[in-house]
């Protein structure tokens, strides 16, 4: 009767050591997906402010990593063409060369 009560506390144990070990790895797992994902949206902001100043120089129509879409007369969408992908609303103001966003906004697919 002690030997079996023994081996289901050691079963018991091990179950837990294992159950902790895998969680461990999950929380690892987690923190990298994170810390990927965060640097990968701040690459697409940058690259969203690069679009932003490119419209103020007057060079948005040659740009390759992002998109430009005029809906409204001195509004501007631009988004880029990367994952993730952000699109942003803007005005344009060209009497003061300033552009001022309005809005924001991530694509899903």
């Amino acid at each position: 009767m002690i030997i079996a009560w023994i081996l289901s506390i050691i079963f018991s144990f091990s179950a837990l050591i294992f159950y902790l070990e895998k969680m461990n790895a999950l929380e690892l797992i987690h923190l990298n997906t994170q810390a990927q994902t965060q640097e990968h949206f701040i690459q697409a902001e940058q690259i969203i402010l690069a679009c932003q100043s490119d419209l103020l120089l007057g060079a948005h129509l040659d740009h390759p990593d992002c998109d430009f879409d005029s809906p409204e007369k001195h509004h501007w969408l631009i988004s880029n063409l990367n994952k993730p992908q952000i699109e942003v609303l803007v005005f344009f103001d060209s009497e003061l060369d300033a552009v001022t966003r309005l809005n924001w906004r991530q694509i899903f697919d």
